[in-house]
């Protein structure tokens, strides 16, 4: 039987999540071990996204609860007695220990501790190990500690020291950020506060050691009224002290000799007395470096400085990873919308650009709502979010057509050029069979005696021949300039009916009609060049767009997009499709959106079937539209006045 003094005290331990995806869920364990993660086979199941199946576990030891981070993703956090701890290593577990009140971050998800256990006796372990050396190299002392990131902080640190709070908020600032800009901000903010002794921060990055710049820091900052150097300037850094960094990825504590040891002039002109670098370690490399110093001011720093630093480096080098990450992200969503555009216009080549100036006229004309303030108007604003969603939306607004066949798509005449070649050569047998049947006549005749040959009938059966030849060639160019017309008057299209209605004796003798049933209702189409199956076809694009747009997960900023795409012919007097919406009901967004798609499609100097318009002529015709109810008319006069000097360069034929 196990003594008393060695018998195991089972703690229980009680894990709530304070803030994230899960708030609210607690769960009380009464076992050695509790695994935490999103595998829903973990015992603390989170639904974090940031969070790994198996991102960590929690150990009981007699009196002792461990946290263990098991090489997750993305590291964890731990606060103990107001002191941060980063675990975030790949390549080995690491651990820290827990008490009653202690936090920990996983992701985006804040854990609270509650151990119920005795205290914790006298037999307490150190906190961390911080593998502090000191060592010489060029005349310089350094003071070097390994980047693990760092796991622990020494407990040496007074638990009231202001700046561990700073750290820890800074932690939980950073998981809500995403651009590059934001969280270099921040980090810079953050060092400043932390270390008073700071005058001088410069972050370098790059994806190795040999891509890094070392001699041109990716952003610079100054303390106060300090200047920056000048943009053809070489900034003063210690190139030897980034290069061991980055060689090494440990961080570097250099302090000037107290009995003054050889530095370079440019360091001693600074009146640099001290620096600290860090490697920003990423989750497969090492992403840049992170550097200050005391540049004018004559200030130290200590061990435990370095190594706050280095935990502040480990939270900058986790946000950056992840900023850069939802840049990829972003640049990879462009590069679909990019295809996907042109795939669509690849189809319809005829309509190449039309997407992209069809967005470009879109958010010029949201930017100048933006900046009326009086007015109907002035009640709409588009933030940044909107914005980006309104310029997906436009681009992507003639997403469904690619589900319309392409002899629709690219009908540029009312009959395509296969069709009249048809009616040519139809027209070619006509001359042949009447030429043949009149030739097989005036012989039967002889024959019969029915007439004297003369030897003046073959010459006038050729002038005969010349004459329906003529009339014949010249029904195919009037057709095929009726074919290519933009609008077609009422006489013309009664004469296209007469014509195709007369006959002609075909080759088993039965009377045919010159123009088929199919010929004659295209050719009589009055305006465009789609019949009506093509045209309801042509319609059903803008119903697919959304169809289609709908099925693509969107964040919620871009939620609108496939609604916004879908409407671009909808009419305020609810005369458009696909549903016929009416006033109100159509958004802001989207009335933009039909104004610019009308502007583009009446300017285009690439449509077959008809003229650009002049870009007077389009907005007179906006105009008309919007007299009609059918357009926004707040809308179409701020396009007409202050869109359209904004992007005449960009119109076809306008700059």
């Amino acid at each position: 039987m196990q003594p008393e003094s060695q018998s195991v005290v089972r703690c229980l331990v009680s894990l709530t999540v304070v803030s994230g995806p899960d708030t609210g869920m607690t769960h009380s364990f009464r076992q050695p071990r509790i695994l935490v993660g999103r595998d829903h086979r973990a015992d603390f199941v989170l639904s974090d996204g940031f969070v790994s199946n198996r991102h960590a576990e929690v150990i009981v030891e007699g009196e002792e609860v461990i946290f263990r981070d098991l090489k997750s993703r993305h590291g964890s956090t731990v606060l103990v007695n107001e002191v941060s701890m980063r675990l975030h290593d790949r390549d080995r577990e690491q651990q820290a220990r827990l008490i009653d009140g202690a936090e920990i971050q996983v992701g985006s998800t804040l854990v609270r501790v509650t151990v119920s256990a005795a205290p914790v006796t006298g037999r307490e372990r150190s906190l961390s190990s911080t593998g502090f050396k000191e060592e010489e190299e060029d005349g310089k002392r350094f003071i070097t500690t390994a980047h693990q990131p760092v796991k622990t902080i020494n407990q040496t640190f007074d638990t009231a020291d202001k700046r561990l709070a700073v750290l820890f908020r800074l932690a939980g600032q950073l998981n809500g950020l995403t651009s590059l800009d934001e969280v270099l901000d921040l980090i810079v903010e953050s060092t400043f506060d932390a270390f008073p002794a700071t005058n001088f921060f410069a972050v370098t990055l790059g994806a190795e050691p040999d891509s890094l710049s070392i001699q041109q820091p990716f952003m610079m900052r100054t303390r106060g009224e300090l200047p920056l150097p000048d943009a053809d300037e070489q900034p003063i850094l210690s190139t030897s002290i980034l290069r061991r960094v980055a060689e090494t990825k440990e961080s570097v504590l250099f302090v000037k000799d107290s009995l003054g040891t050889e530095v370079t002039q440019s360091i001693l002109d600074a009146k640099i007395t001290a620096c600290m670098c860090a490697p920003l370690v990423g989750q497969k490399s090492l992403l840049g470096l992170m550097q200050v110093d005391t540049r004018g001011r004559g200030s130290l720093f200590t061990r435990h400085d370095l190594e706050l630093f280095n935990i502040l480096a480990s939270n900058a080098a986790f946000a950056i990873e992840r900023a850069r990450l939802t840049d990829s992200i972003v640049e990879m969503f462009e590069g679909f919308v990019s295809a996907s555009v042109n795939a669509i216009e690849a189809r319809d080549p005829v309509t190449a650009g039309h997407s992209d100036r069809v967005a470009t006229y879109t958010t010029e004309l949201a930017t100048v709502v933006n900046e009326i303030e009086t007015g109907r108007l002035g009640e709409i604003h588009f933030g940044p979010d909107e914005m980006t969603e309104l310029r997906y939306a436009a681009l992507l607004h003639d997403f469904g057509k690619i589900a319309v066949r392409e002899d629709v798509l690219q009908k540029g005449a009312r009959l395509p050029r296969e069709q009249m070649t048809l009616i040519f050569q139809r027209f070619q047998t006509m001359k042949e069979l009447a030429y043949r049947r009149w030739l097989h006549e005036h012989l039967r005749k002889v024959e019969n005696g029915e007439v004297q040959s003369d030897g003046m009938a073959l010459g006038r059966i050729d002038a005969q021949y010349d004459r329906l030849s003529n009339e014949l060639d010249e029904a195919v160019e009037w057709l095929h300039h009726l074919s290519t017309k933009g609008f077609l008057e009422d006489q013309e299209i009664a004469d296209i009916r007469k014509f195709g209605a007369r006959t002609y004796q075909g080759p088993s003798g039965e009377p045919e009609r010159f123009l088929t049933d199919y010929e004659v209702e295209n050719l009589c189409i009055q305006k465009g060049t789609l019949n009506e199956e093509e045209w309801v076809e042509m319609r059903s694009h803008a119903a697919l767009s959304e169809s289609y747009l709908s099925q693509i997960p969107w964040s919620q900023e871009l939620k609108n997009i496939p609604c916004i795409a879908g409407a671009h012919h909808e009419k305020l007097d609810g005369s458009g499709y696909p549903k016929g919406i009416m006033g109100q009901a159509i958004l802001p967004q989207v009335r933009m959106l039909t104004i610019s798609d009308i502007f583009d499609a009446l300017t285009a100097s690439d449509r077959p079937y008809r003229k650009a318009a002049t870009i007077d002529r389009a907005v007179q015709i906006l105009g008309w539209e919007a007299t009609d109810d059918k357009l926004d008319r707040d809308l179409v006069e701020v396009f007409g006045t202050i869109v359209i000097p904004r992007i005449k360069n960009v119109v076809p034929g306008g700059g």
